[in-house]
């Protein structure tokens, strides 16, 4: 539908008073409007801000190593602390966003994140660490189901795939700040001045999120008579009376259930999903967790170490959106297996190119590869069930794919312990990338229905 009645012959207008409006059709067939951009806007700002938490942990081990005159590898537990959280956060309390409401779920989970993050500040030891990275890791994973899931609602369905990807890459690109914003915070206040920045930005964005509309499609599924729906309509389509919007309904049970992904008519698509995920997790999270580590025993200088790492994410955010706009266009098994292939490529040629250049080149390939793939499969996980589910769809595959991150920084530690070289470390993650690869032939188009 248009919002300008008198468009041009050929664009849908509103429908007649008083006959049904669809609300899928009525977002799908019009321009984004100020609110749903709103939306997207607000809801990246909180992925960049998740990005910056989780990658700061991993910045700061070379100076907390050097500082407190311990191995890097003593802070293995710190690092796969955060990975936890988001994962029992996600189990526990992403279904919420499926009860509360979207944002009032944004708005708790970013002042928990603020307040975990800058409490980090305070730690003293190791222990302290792992404590405070399992609060900020919960509150992330109950956060991002339904800020996926409300960027998802709001997107239309021509331009949704790009849309999410655009929210994806918020996380990597807040990830790749912190490697530039690090060194000069770490010189002039310490590794404390590091997560202080990194509390005070989620607080800010909890305020905001005051400001964002609701889900509609929660409203008229769970509270049909909410003011709210209104509201919100005036704000995306003011012609439209609110009492004929519907929403279709759904095979499902109108009530979402916490087993929803894993009953007989999703299961094949979420097994899949989550072994993909599982595998490509684990080296995403392999490479934010000791790269900084690996490049500085590569001879790289601490400074240098810091910003190559978050090359991986640099060429995260331009591989995601390419796969993105692929994934539009219907061509997702190409987009992840060419994403997964050239991961696994970039990552055996460390063994045999020179560091220096060429190992920038092939931290953007790998990045374009592994953080382009997991952002596909983020969204995927959006796009695989139906409204009343999206949010409990997206907690699990955030709980069972961190699975991967869990043990991916501990992995890395016992590596690094053993003496492993770095080239062989990173040549190592070349095979989970390749039988992820194999995975995505089993993928079947017909699954991104919703």
């Amino acid at each position: 539908m248009a919002i300008n009645p008198t468009a041009d012959a050929g664009v849908p207008v509103a429908a007649p008073s008083g006959a049904a409006v669809e609300l899928g059709e009525l977002i799908d067939r019009r321009p984004m409007s100020v609110a749903q951009v709103m939306v997207v806007v607000l809801c990246s700002a909180m992925l960049f801000v998740d990005g910056y938490d989780i990658q700061v942990m991993a910045l700061a081990v070379p100076s907390l190593s050097a500082n407190w005159s311990v191995p890097p590898s003593s802070f293995g537990f710190a690092l796969t602390a955060v990975v936890i959280g988001i994962s029992a956060g996600s189990a526990l309390l992403g279904p919420l966003g499926d009860r509360l409401g979207r944002r009032t779920m944004l708005m708790i989970t970013m002042a928990a994140i603020g307040i975990a993050t800058a409490c980090t500040a305070t730690a003293t030891t190791a222990d302290q660490f792992v404590v405070w990275r399992l609060i900020t890791g919960a509150a992330l994973g109950a956060g991002i189901p339904s800020c996926a899931a409300l960027t998802s609602e709001y997107a239309p369905l021509a331009n949704r795939s790009f849309v999410m990807g655009c929210l994806n890459i918020a996380s990597p690109i807040g990830a790749s700040c912190a490697g530039f914003i690090a060194p000069p915070v770490l010189d002039a206040f310490g590794w404390r001045g590091a997560f202080l920045i990194g509390g005070a930005a989620p607080l800010v964005l909890a305020l905001l999120a005051a400001f964002m509309p609701e889900s509609l499609k929660f409203l008229i599924a769970r509270r049909p008579k909410d003011p709210r729906i209104a509201t919100i309509l005036r704000r995306i389509a003011p012609e439209v009376d609110p009492a004929t919007v519907r929403v279709q309904p759904s095979s499902q049970p109108e009530k979402g259930s916490l087993f929803g992904p894993i009953t007989r008519v999703f299961l094949p698509r979420t097994v899949l999903l989550w072994a993909m995920l599982i595998l490509n997790m684990f080296n995403l999270y392999v490479l934010i967790s000791w790269l900084p580590t690996l490049l500085e025993q590569s001879g790289w200088t601490s400074a240098a170490a810091l910003r190559g790492a978050v090359m991986i994410q640099v060429g995260g955010i331009v591989g995601g959106l390419l796969m993105a706009r692929l994934m539009d266009r219907g061509m997702t098994r190409p987009a992840l297996v060419g994403g997964l292939l050239l991961s696994a490529a970039s990552l055996v040629l460390f063994s045999v190119m020179p560091t220096g250049a060429a190992w920038v080149a092939l931290l953007l390939l790998t990045g374009a590869g592994v953080s382009g793939s997991q952002l596909s499969l983020n969204a995927l996980s959006a796009a695989y069930y139906p409204p009343v589910m999206k949010a409990t769809g997206v907690a699990w595959a955030l709980v069972i794919g961190s699975f991967g991150g869990i043990f991916a920084p501990l992995v890395g530690a016992s590596l690094i312990e053993a003496h492993f070289s770095p080239v062989s470390i990173l040549a190592l993650l070349a095979i989970p990338a390749v039988v992820c690869a194999c995975g995505v032939a089993l993928m079947r188009k017909e699954w991104q229905a919703h």
